[in-house]
Protein backbone atom coordinates (compact mmCIF):
# COMPACT_ATOMS: atom_id res chain seq x y z
CA UNK A 1 0.00 0.00 0.00
CA UNK A 2 2.84 2.13 0.87
CA UNK A 3 4.45 1.54 -2.06
CA UNK A 4 1.75 2.80 -4.33
CA UNK A 5 0.68 5.47 -2.30
CA UNK A 6 4.57 6.98 -2.82
CA UNK A 7 4.16 6.29 -6.37
CA UNK A 8 0.97 8.20 -6.89
CA UNK A 9 2.17 11.52 -5.11
CA UNK A 10 5.19 11.06 -7.29
CA UNK A 11 3.11 11.07 -10.43
CA UNK A 12 0.56 12.96 -9.22
CA UNK A 13 2.57 16.40 -7.99
CA UNK A 14 4.39 16.02 -11.61
CA UNK A 15 1.40 17.39 -12.41
CA UNK A 16 1.23 20.28 -10.45
CA UNK A 17 5.14 21.32 -10.66
CA UNK A 18 3.83 24.72 -12.37
CA UNK A 19 3.10 25.64 -8.71
CA UNK A 20 0.13 26.66 -6.84
CA UNK A 21 -0.48 29.93 -8.59
CA UNK A 22 -4.29 30.36 -10.10
CA UNK A 23 -2.37 30.81 -12.98
CA UNK A 24 -0.67 27.92 -15.40
CA UNK A 25 1.28 27.87 -18.02
CA UNK A 26 -0.44 26.40 -20.86
CA UNK A 27 1.10 23.23 -22.18
CA UNK A 28 0.45 20.17 -24.63
CA UNK A 29 -0.33 17.21 -23.07
CA UNK A 30 1.99 14.12 -24.26
CA UNK A 31 0.68 10.89 -24.78
CA UNK A 32 2.04 9.46 -21.40
CA UNK A 33 0.85 12.56 -19.33
CA UNK A 34 -1.51 10.83 -17.11
CA UNK A 35 -3.08 11.62 -13.65
CA UNK A 36 -1.43 9.03 -11.24
CA UNK A 37 -2.46 5.72 -10.01
CA UNK A 38 -3.49 6.04 -6.12
CA UNK A 39 -3.44 3.58 -3.50
CA UNK A 40 -7.74 3.43 -2.76
CA UNK A 41 -9.15 3.82 0.84
CA UNK A 42 -11.91 0.95 0.71
CA UNK A 43 -14.15 2.63 3.31
CA UNK A 44 -14.70 6.21 2.50
CA UNK A 45 -14.86 9.41 5.39
CA UNK A 46 -18.51 10.21 6.32
CA UNK A 47 -17.49 13.86 7.13
CA UNK A 48 -19.18 16.01 3.85
CA UNK A 49 -19.78 19.20 2.92
CA UNK A 50 -23.53 19.06 3.43
CA UNK A 51 -23.13 17.84 7.09
CA UNK A 52 -25.77 19.97 9.28
CA UNK A 53 -24.77 22.94 11.21
CA UNK A 54 -25.62 21.97 14.14
CA UNK A 55 -23.29 19.55 14.31
CA UNK A 56 -20.47 21.28 12.71
CA UNK A 57 -19.24 25.02 13.20
CA UNK A 58 -18.47 26.93 10.66
CA UNK A 59 -15.12 27.60 11.92
CA UNK A 60 -13.91 23.95 11.57
CA UNK A 61 -14.38 24.58 8.06
CA UNK A 62 -11.93 24.34 5.95
CA UNK A 63 -10.91 26.79 2.84
CA UNK A 64 -12.22 23.78 0.77
CA UNK A 65 -15.28 23.11 2.11
CA UNK A 66 -16.42 27.38 3.11
CA UNK A 67 -15.38 27.22 -0.79
CA UNK A 68 -17.55 24.41 -1.72
CA UNK A 69 -20.71 25.26 -0.17
CA UNK A 70 -20.82 28.96 -1.22
CA UNK A 71 -20.47 27.27 -5.01
CA UNK A 72 -23.33 24.90 -3.61
CA UNK A 73 -25.76 28.36 -2.56
CA UNK A 74 -25.51 28.99 -6.38
CA UNK A 75 -28.89 30.33 -7.63
CA UNK A 76 -28.68 28.02 -10.58
CA UNK A 77 -29.76 25.46 -8.12
CA UNK A 78 -32.88 27.44 -7.25
CA UNK A 79 -34.18 27.03 -10.85
CA UNK A 80 -32.67 23.17 -11.97
CA UNK A 81 -31.78 20.35 -10.12
CA UNK A 82 -27.95 18.95 -9.68
CA UNK A 83 -26.63 16.16 -8.79
CA UNK A 84 -22.61 16.29 -7.29
CA UNK A 85 -20.04 13.75 -5.55
CA UNK A 86 -16.31 14.37 -4.92
CA UNK A 87 -13.84 11.50 -3.42
CA UNK A 88 -10.73 12.23 -2.70
CA UNK A 89 -9.15 8.65 -3.76
CA UNK A 90 -5.75 9.03 -1.32
CA UNK A 91 -7.61 9.42 1.50
CA UNK A 92 -10.90 8.45 0.99
CA UNK A 93 -12.92 11.36 1.68
CA UNK A 94 -15.93 12.29 0.96
CA UNK A 95 -15.54 15.82 -0.07
CA UNK A 96 -18.75 16.75 -0.99
CA UNK A 97 -22.27 15.16 -1.74
CA UNK A 98 -25.00 16.83 -2.96
CA UNK A 99 -27.53 14.81 -3.96
CA UNK A 100 -25.35 12.26 -4.91
CA UNK A 101 -27.79 9.24 -5.56
CA UNK A 102 -30.40 11.33 -7.36
CA UNK A 103 -31.02 9.16 -10.95
CA UNK A 104 -30.21 12.12 -13.44
CA UNK A 105 -29.57 11.78 -17.48
CA UNK A 106 -26.18 11.48 -17.88
CA UNK A 107 -25.94 12.65 -21.66
CA UNK A 108 -22.24 11.73 -23.19
CA UNK A 109 -20.61 11.03 -19.77
CA UNK A 110 -22.10 7.53 -20.45
CA UNK A 111 -19.56 6.86 -22.53
CA UNK A 112 -17.01 6.36 -19.24
CA UNK A 113 -19.32 3.50 -17.90
CA UNK A 114 -18.87 2.15 -21.50
CA UNK A 115 -15.09 2.88 -21.26
CA UNK A 116 -14.46 1.22 -18.03
CA UNK A 117 -16.18 -1.54 -18.83
CA UNK A 118 -14.68 -1.73 -21.37
CA UNK A 119 -11.31 -1.69 -20.70
CA UNK A 120 -12.35 -3.78 -17.82
CA UNK A 121 -13.64 -6.88 -19.21
CA UNK A 122 -11.87 -6.22 -23.28
CA UNK A 123 -8.41 -4.47 -22.17
CA UNK A 124 -6.93 -1.28 -24.00
CA UNK A 125 -5.35 -3.95 -26.76
CA UNK A 126 -8.35 -5.30 -27.44
CA UNK A 127 -8.62 -5.96 -31.76
CA UNK A 128 -11.98 -5.18 -33.48
CA UNK A 129 -10.70 -7.51 -36.63
CA UNK A 130 -12.71 -7.20 -39.72
CA UNK A 131 -12.04 -9.76 -42.33
CA UNK A 132 -12.18 -12.01 -45.62
CA UNK A 133 -12.90 -15.54 -45.01
CA UNK A 134 -13.00 -18.64 -46.69
CA UNK A 135 -13.72 -22.38 -46.47
CA UNK A 136 -12.81 -23.07 -50.34
CA UNK A 137 -9.42 -23.77 -51.84
CA UNK A 138 -7.81 -22.44 -54.07
CA UNK A 139 -6.24 -23.46 -57.28
CA UNK A 140 -3.42 -21.46 -58.61
CA UNK A 141 -4.94 -18.00 -58.61
CA UNK A 142 -8.81 -18.96 -58.18
CA UNK A 143 -10.67 -19.24 -55.00
CA UNK A 144 -12.90 -22.02 -55.82
CA UNK A 145 -15.92 -20.46 -53.97
CA UNK A 146 -17.58 -18.27 -51.78
CA UNK A 147 -15.57 -15.39 -49.55
CA UNK A 148 -17.00 -13.71 -46.84
CA UNK A 149 -16.42 -9.85 -45.60
CA UNK A 150 -17.14 -10.17 -41.67
CA UNK A 151 -17.58 -6.45 -39.94
CA UNK A 152 -17.41 -5.85 -36.24
CA UNK A 153 -18.20 -2.67 -36.41
CA UNK A 154 -15.31 -0.73 -36.79
CA UNK A 155 -16.00 2.82 -36.68
CA UNK A 156 -12.52 3.70 -38.16
CA UNK A 157 -12.36 1.48 -41.01
CA UNK A 158 -11.83 3.28 -43.66
CA UNK A 159 -11.72 2.84 -47.89
CA UNK A 160 -7.92 2.51 -47.37
CA UNK A 161 -8.17 -0.64 -44.97
CA UNK A 162 -10.81 -1.93 -47.54
CA UNK A 163 -8.17 -1.43 -50.12
CA UNK A 164 -5.60 -3.20 -47.59
CA UNK A 165 -7.95 -6.05 -47.60
CA UNK A 166 -8.22 -6.66 -51.27
CA UNK A 167 -4.42 -6.50 -51.55
CA UNK A 168 -3.64 -9.18 -49.24
CA UNK A 169 -5.76 -11.02 -50.95
CA UNK A 170 -3.49 -10.56 -54.16
CA UNK A 171 -0.70 -10.60 -52.33
CA UNK A 172 -1.39 -14.31 -51.54
CA UNK A 173 -1.83 -14.85 -55.47
CA UNK A 174 -5.70 -14.90 -55.85
CA UNK A 175 -7.01 -12.84 -58.83
CA UNK A 176 -10.53 -15.11 -58.89
CA UNK A 177 -13.30 -16.01 -56.71
CA UNK A 178 -15.49 -18.23 -58.88
CA UNK A 179 -18.34 -18.03 -55.83
CA UNK A 180 -19.86 -14.94 -54.00
CA UNK A 181 -18.76 -11.76 -52.23
CA UNK A 182 -20.80 -12.63 -49.14
CA UNK A 183 -21.92 -10.11 -46.49
CA UNK A 184 -21.40 -11.19 -42.87
CA UNK A 185 -23.77 -9.03 -40.41
CA UNK A 186 -23.53 -11.72 -37.70
CA UNK A 187 -21.43 -9.87 -35.43
CA UNK A 188 -24.32 -8.08 -33.77
CA UNK A 189 -28.39 -8.14 -33.70
CA UNK A 190 -30.08 -6.11 -36.82
CA UNK A 191 -30.82 -3.27 -34.72
CA UNK A 192 -29.64 -0.12 -36.62
CA UNK A 193 -30.78 2.48 -34.01
CA UNK A 194 -30.28 2.51 -30.58
CA UNK A 195 -33.10 2.34 -27.63
CA UNK A 196 -34.41 5.52 -26.97
CA UNK A 197 -32.98 7.28 -29.25
CA UNK A 198 -34.84 10.33 -30.58
CA UNK A 199 -35.43 10.48 -34.55
CA UNK A 200 -34.60 14.24 -34.93
CA UNK A 201 -31.29 13.73 -33.50
CA UNK A 202 -28.01 12.90 -36.26
CA UNK A 203 -28.04 9.46 -35.03
CA UNK A 204 -25.31 6.76 -36.37
CA UNK A 205 -26.60 3.11 -38.07
CA UNK A 206 -25.67 0.14 -35.91
CA UNK A 207 -24.44 -1.70 -38.97
CA UNK A 208 -21.39 -4.16 -38.46
CA UNK A 209 -20.83 -3.37 -42.34
CA UNK A 210 -19.28 -0.33 -41.70
CA UNK A 211 -16.88 1.73 -43.85
CA UNK A 212 -15.59 5.81 -43.15
CA UNK A 213 -18.93 5.03 -40.82
CA UNK A 214 -21.72 4.46 -42.94
CA UNK A 215 -23.10 1.00 -44.10
CA UNK A 216 -21.45 -0.11 -47.84
CA UNK A 217 -18.78 -2.16 -47.03
CA UNK A 218 -19.63 -5.17 -49.50
CA UNK A 219 -19.56 -2.58 -51.99
CA UNK A 220 -16.25 -0.70 -51.06
CA UNK A 221 -14.99 -4.20 -51.28
CA UNK A 222 -15.86 -5.00 -54.60
CA UNK A 223 -14.54 -1.89 -56.13
CA UNK A 224 -11.05 -2.61 -54.07
CA UNK A 225 -10.99 -6.07 -55.63
CA UNK A 226 -11.47 -4.56 -58.72
CA UNK A 227 -9.00 -1.99 -58.57
CA UNK A 228 -6.27 -4.96 -57.70
CA UNK A 229 -6.97 -7.54 -60.63
CA UNK A 230 -9.63 -9.53 -58.90
CA UNK A 231 -12.93 -10.71 -60.34
CA UNK A 232 -15.81 -12.21 -58.55
CA UNK A 233 -17.48 -14.82 -60.82
CA UNK A 234 -21.00 -14.39 -58.87
CA UNK A 235 -21.71 -11.36 -57.09
CA UNK A 236 -22.87 -10.47 -53.71
CA UNK A 237 -24.91 -11.78 -50.69
CA UNK A 238 -25.74 -11.84 -47.81
CA UNK A 239 -24.58 -14.71 -45.04
CA UNK A 240 -22.83 -16.00 -42.00
CA UNK A 241 -19.44 -17.62 -42.55
CA UNK A 242 -19.25 -21.45 -41.13
CA UNK A 243 -17.56 -21.89 -37.82
CA UNK A 244 -14.57 -23.07 -39.49
CA UNK A 245 -13.79 -20.58 -41.85
CA UNK A 246 -10.66 -19.66 -42.37
CA UNK A 247 -9.06 -15.64 -42.96
CA UNK A 248 -7.30 -14.43 -46.14
CA UNK A 249 -6.72 -11.24 -45.05
CA UNK A 250 -7.18 -8.93 -41.84
CA UNK A 251 -7.67 -5.43 -40.87
CA UNK A 252 -7.25 -5.16 -37.16
CA UNK A 253 -7.28 -1.60 -34.55
CA UNK A 254 -6.95 -1.66 -30.63
CA UNK A 255 -9.80 -1.04 -28.49
CA UNK A 256 -7.24 2.26 -27.13
CA UNK A 257 -7.65 3.94 -30.78
CA UNK A 258 -11.57 3.73 -31.24
CA UNK A 259 -11.57 5.55 -27.30
CA UNK A 260 -9.79 8.04 -28.45
CA UNK A 261 -12.85 9.58 -30.83
CA UNK A 262 -14.79 8.28 -28.80
CA UNK A 263 -13.69 10.68 -25.53
CA UNK A 264 -11.90 13.00 -26.73
CA UNK A 265 -14.60 14.33 -29.32
CA UNK A 266 -17.42 12.55 -28.09
CA UNK A 267 -17.94 10.07 -30.93
CA UNK A 268 -21.27 8.06 -30.63
CA UNK A 269 -20.74 5.97 -33.46
CA UNK A 270 -17.21 5.00 -31.87
CA UNK A 271 -19.27 4.56 -28.23
CA UNK A 272 -21.92 2.04 -29.85
CA UNK A 273 -19.00 0.33 -31.52
CA UNK A 274 -16.97 -0.10 -27.94
CA UNK A 275 -20.62 -1.46 -26.60
CA UNK A 276 -21.24 -3.78 -29.36
CA UNK A 277 -18.13 -5.56 -28.10
CA UNK A 278 -19.21 -6.45 -24.87
CA UNK A 279 -22.28 -7.87 -26.47
CA UNK A 280 -24.01 -9.22 -29.69
CA UNK A 281 -27.45 -7.46 -28.39
CA UNK A 282 -28.08 -4.65 -26.68
CA UNK A 283 -29.25 -6.21 -23.81
CA UNK A 284 -26.14 -8.41 -23.58
CA UNK A 285 -23.76 -5.37 -23.32
CA UNK A 286 -25.71 -3.79 -20.59
CA UNK A 287 -25.47 -6.77 -18.56
CA UNK A 288 -22.06 -6.94 -18.55
CA UNK A 289 -21.88 -3.03 -17.83
CA UNK A 290 -24.36 -3.52 -15.08
CA UNK A 291 -21.88 -6.59 -13.80
CA UNK A 292 -18.58 -3.68 -13.63
CA UNK A 293 -20.91 -1.44 -12.08
CA UNK A 294 -21.51 -3.76 -9.50
CA UNK A 295 -17.99 -4.67 -8.85
CA UNK A 296 -17.13 -1.41 -8.50
CA UNK A 297 -19.49 -0.39 -5.44
CA UNK A 298 -18.52 -4.20 -4.24
CA UNK A 299 -15.35 -3.53 -4.43
CA UNK A 300 -15.29 0.60 -2.97
CA UNK A 301 -18.60 0.88 -0.57
CA UNK A 302 -19.81 3.92 0.19
CA UNK A 303 -21.62 4.21 3.42
CA UNK A 304 -24.17 6.46 1.61
CA UNK A 305 -24.67 3.89 -1.28
CA UNK A 306 -25.94 1.24 0.85
CA UNK A 307 -24.19 -1.12 -2.03
CA UNK A 308 -26.95 -0.50 -4.61
CA UNK A 309 -26.91 1.17 -8.35
CA UNK A 310 -29.60 3.00 -9.86
CA UNK A 311 -28.13 2.60 -13.29
CA UNK A 312 -30.69 2.23 -15.90
CA UNK A 313 -28.16 1.51 -18.96
CA UNK A 314 -29.78 2.06 -22.42
CA UNK A 315 -26.55 2.54 -25.08
CA UNK A 316 -23.01 3.12 -24.94
CA UNK A 317 -23.16 6.68 -25.59
CA UNK A 318 -25.81 8.55 -23.63
CA UNK A 319 -27.96 9.45 -26.57
CA UNK A 320 -31.20 7.64 -25.40
CA UNK A 321 -33.61 9.18 -23.42
CA UNK A 322 -33.45 5.98 -21.11
CA UNK A 323 -30.19 6.39 -19.47
CA UNK A 324 -29.94 7.21 -15.57
CA UNK A 325 -27.05 7.28 -13.55
CA UNK A 326 -26.14 8.74 -10.34
CA UNK A 327 -22.99 10.73 -9.70
CA UNK A 328 -21.93 8.26 -7.15
CA UNK A 329 -22.17 5.46 -9.07
CA UNK A 330 -20.03 7.23 -11.65
CA UNK A 331 -17.62 8.01 -8.57
CA UNK A 332 -17.54 4.67 -7.44
CA UNK A 333 -16.43 3.48 -11.17
CA UNK A 334 -13.55 6.60 -11.24
CA UNK A 335 -12.46 4.77 -8.14
CA UNK A 336 -12.94 1.47 -9.33
CA UNK A 337 -10.63 2.48 -12.60
CA UNK A 338 -7.86 3.83 -10.20
CA UNK A 339 -8.06 1.22 -8.45
CA UNK A 340 -6.61 -0.81 -11.36
CA UNK A 341 -4.07 1.72 -12.81
CA UNK A 342 -2.50 -0.37 -15.85
CA UNK A 343 -5.77 -2.06 -16.82
CA UNK A 344 -7.98 1.18 -17.01
CA UNK A 345 -6.83 4.20 -15.44
CA UNK A 346 -4.25 4.57 -17.91
CA UNK A 347 -5.88 4.26 -20.65
CA UNK A 348 -8.60 5.97 -19.63
CA UNK A 349 -6.82 9.04 -18.63
CA UNK A 350 -5.16 9.01 -22.04
CA UNK A 351 -8.74 9.14 -23.55
CA UNK A 352 -10.49 11.71 -21.53
CA UNK A 353 -10.51 15.08 -22.90
CA UNK A 354 -7.96 17.67 -20.98
CA UNK A 355 -8.79 21.02 -19.83
CA UNK A 356 -7.80 24.03 -21.87
CA UNK A 357 -5.94 21.26 -23.77
CA UNK A 358 -8.41 19.05 -25.87
CA UNK A 359 -10.75 17.67 -26.85
CA UNK A 360 -14.72 19.14 -25.85
CA UNK A 361 -12.34 20.60 -22.53
CA UNK A 362 -10.30 22.79 -25.08
CA UNK A 363 -11.53 25.80 -24.30
CA UNK A 364 -12.51 25.53 -20.74
CA UNK A 365 -10.76 26.80 -17.57
CA UNK A 366 -8.03 28.40 -18.89
CA UNK A 367 -5.67 29.66 -16.66
CA UNK A 368 -7.20 28.28 -14.05
CA UNK A 369 -5.52 25.57 -11.31
CA UNK A 370 -7.47 23.21 -13.62
CA UNK A 371 -5.80 23.74 -16.44
CA UNK A 372 -4.12 20.59 -18.51
CA UNK A 373 -4.84 18.99 -14.62
CA UNK A 374 -8.61 18.34 -14.90
CA UNK A 375 -9.46 15.19 -17.01
CA UNK A 376 -13.23 14.41 -18.17
CA UNK A 377 -16.00 13.62 -19.90
CA UNK A 378 -18.34 16.66 -20.56
CA UNK A 379 -22.21 15.32 -21.69
CA UNK A 380 -24.71 17.74 -23.35
CA UNK A 381 -28.72 17.28 -24.23
CA UNK A 382 -31.67 19.38 -24.21
CA UNK A 383 -31.26 20.89 -20.65
CA UNK A 384 -28.97 18.61 -19.47
CA UNK A 385 -25.04 19.13 -18.96
CA UNK A 386 -22.86 16.77 -17.29
CA UNK A 387 -19.06 16.19 -16.05
CA UNK A 388 -17.27 13.39 -15.21
CA UNK A 389 -13.57 12.89 -14.56
CA UNK A 390 -10.28 13.14 -12.43
CA UNK A 391 -8.27 16.05 -10.91
CA UNK A 392 -5.38 16.33 -9.03
CA UNK A 393 -5.27 18.67 -6.04
CA UNK A 394 -2.38 20.76 -5.75
CA UNK A 395 -2.10 21.94 -2.59
CA UNK A 396 -1.89 17.97 -1.46
CA UNK A 397 -0.95 16.26 -5.22
CA UNK A 398 -4.19 14.13 -3.86
CA UNK A 399 -6.35 12.18 -7.12
CA UNK A 400 -9.68 13.78 -6.69
CA UNK A 401 -12.88 11.62 -8.81
CA UNK A 402 -16.01 14.09 -9.51
CA UNK A 403 -19.31 13.56 -10.69
CA UNK A 404 -21.37 16.77 -11.45
CA UNK A 405 -24.82 16.48 -13.04
CA UNK A 406 -26.86 19.45 -14.06
CA UNK A 407 -30.51 19.23 -15.22
CA UNK A 408 -32.90 21.29 -15.96
CA UNK A 409 -30.75 24.18 -17.05
CA UNK A 410 -31.90 26.81 -19.60
CA UNK A 411 -28.38 26.76 -21.12
CA UNK A 412 -25.45 24.63 -21.77
CA UNK A 413 -23.50 27.68 -20.23
CA UNK A 414 -25.47 27.93 -17.17
CA UNK A 415 -24.18 24.22 -15.89
CA UNK A 416 -20.54 24.55 -17.17
CA UNK A 417 -19.87 27.90 -15.37
CA UNK A 418 -21.24 25.62 -12.54
CA UNK A 419 -19.00 22.46 -13.42
CA UNK A 420 -15.74 24.70 -14.47
CA UNK A 421 -15.94 26.83 -10.61
CA UNK A 422 -16.25 23.16 -8.75
CA UNK A 423 -13.30 21.84 -10.73
CA UNK A 424 -10.77 24.95 -9.99
CA UNK A 425 -11.27 24.52 -6.46
CA UNK A 426 -11.02 20.70 -6.43
CA UNK A 427 -7.49 21.47 -8.23
CA UNK A 428 -6.34 24.49 -5.67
Amino acid sequence: MTKHILAALVIACSLVSCGTSSRVVRRQAQPDDALAPVALHSSLATAEVEAPKSKRKAVELSPLEQQLRSILADSLLETSQAGVHVVDLNTGQTLLSHGARQRMRPASTEKVVTAIAALDRLGAAYQLQTQLLTTASVSGSVLQGDIYIKGVMDPLLSVADVRSLAAQLRAAGITRINGRLISDASFKDSDELGWGWCWDDENPTLSPLLCGGKPGLAGQLLAALKANGIAVARGQSVGTAPAGARALATVARPLSAVMQPMMKESDNLCAEAVFYQLGRTRKQAATVIADVIMRAYAAFPLPLAGGESSSTIADGSGLSLYNYQTPETFTRLLSYAASRPDEILTPLLQALPIASVDGTLKKRMAATPAEANVRAKTGSVSAVSTLVGYTTQRSTGHLIAFAIMNQGVRTMAEGRNFQDRLCVALSE
